[in-house]
C-alpha cells in the first residue's frame, strides 16, 4: 500500500518500530559476542603466559627468536623430566620449575 494512499503512512509508522528493534537486537548480539570472544582470547593468552596488550610483538619476537608461540604443560614437564634426568639442572631447580609449570594449568 503506497504511503499517500488512506492507510499507508500508518501502516510505515506500525512496521518501523518492529524493524528497529530487529535492529538494535542485532546490534547488541554483536557487542555482546564480540566482548564474550575477547575475554576468552585474553584468558587464553594469560594462561600461555603471553600479555594479551602486547600478544603480537610477544609472538613476532618469539617466532624471531624460533621459539615455539606456546607448548603444552605435558611438554613442558616431559622437557623438565629429560634436564633432570641428564643431570643438567638440580634438584631444587626441577621442583620450582615444575611447582611454576603446574600453577599455570
Amino acid at each position: 500500500m503506497p504511503i499517500d494512499s488512506p492507510g499507508g503512512l500508518d501502516t510505515a509508522f506500525t512496521v518501523f518500530p518492529w524493524i528497529f528493534g530487529a535492529m538494535v537486537v542485532l546490534v547488541l548480539g554483536g557487542w555482546v559476542t564480540t566482548a564474550v570472544v575477547l575475554g576468552r582470547n585474553r584468558r587464553v593468552l594469560r594462561e600461555a603466559g603471553i600479555d594479551p596488550t602486547t600478544a603480537g610483538a610477544q609472538l613476532a619476537v618469539r617466532m624471531i627468536n624460533g621459539q615455539p608461540a606456546a607448548r603444552s604443560a605435558s611438554s613442558r614437564l616431559a622437557e623438565l623430566n629429560d634436564l633432570r634426568d641428564r643431570g643438567l639442572i638440580t634438584p631444587e631447580e626441577y621442583e620450582a620449575r615444575r611447582t611454576q609449570i603446574i600453577a599455570g594449568i
